[in-house]
């Protein structure tokens, strides 16, 4: 095989591996997990979640203290990430039905490019549930991020009890929910 040849052969490789590598980081589950599987509930103690400050789209400083006491989605998510805009209208459905019931959901949208890209999408979907704009420190904070969406359950006494990597079905995020704020089983 000619030089020119297997140049060409390694940059079709390295496209490949590239575009494999970017669809595992939007959504795609760690070795051994489904799409949607929950982690953390293989009897393992619930661990403290991370207390950190974002900004919201508005430039304001959220906390995730803020919202003590409520039973937390915190999702992380990119508005280029298909499987994260996939999830979107059963989050707002989620949070329309049980906001009022002690339920706080949190976006932690992960473009580079913020707010520029991320407040038209959100004003674009009508999304009323809040939304930060997050940083590698955060997601270092919740134990690192292995691609989005990622979710993370925290109960009213601020443990993480749940996690989630990839597209979660709503029937599952809503159980869970359930759960977690005391209800019994979905109509």
């Amino acid at each position: 095989m000619s030089h020119r040849r297997q140049r060409s052969v390694a940059k079709v490789f390295l496209l490949v591996a590239l575009e494999a590598a970017i669809v595992a980081a939007c959504g795609g589950p760690p070795a051994g997990k489904s799409g949607g599987e929950a982690a953390g509930t293989d009897g393992r103690a619930p661990k403290a979640a991370p207390a950190f400050s974002l900004q919201d789209l508005d430039g304001k400083t959220v906390r995730l203290a803020d919202s003590a006491g409520k039973v937390r989605l915190v999702d992380f998510w990119a508005t280029w990430c298909a499987p994260c805009r996939e999830e979107i209208p059963q989050f707002k459905e989620l949070y329309a039905q049980y906001k009022d019931q002690g339920f706080e959901l949190i976006a932690i949208a992960m473009d580079e490019e913020g707010a520029k890209v991320v407040r038209p999408f959100v004003e674009k979907h009508q999304v009323s549930y809040t939304n930060l704009l997050g940083n590698e420190e955060v997601e270092q904070a919740f134990g690192g991020v292995l691609g989005y969406p990622t979710a993370f359950f925290i109960d009213r006494d601020g443990k993480i009890v749940d996690s989630y990597v990839g597209g979660v079905p709503k029937r599952v995020f809503e159980k869970r929910l359930r759960e977690l704020l005391g209800l019994g089983a979905a109509s």
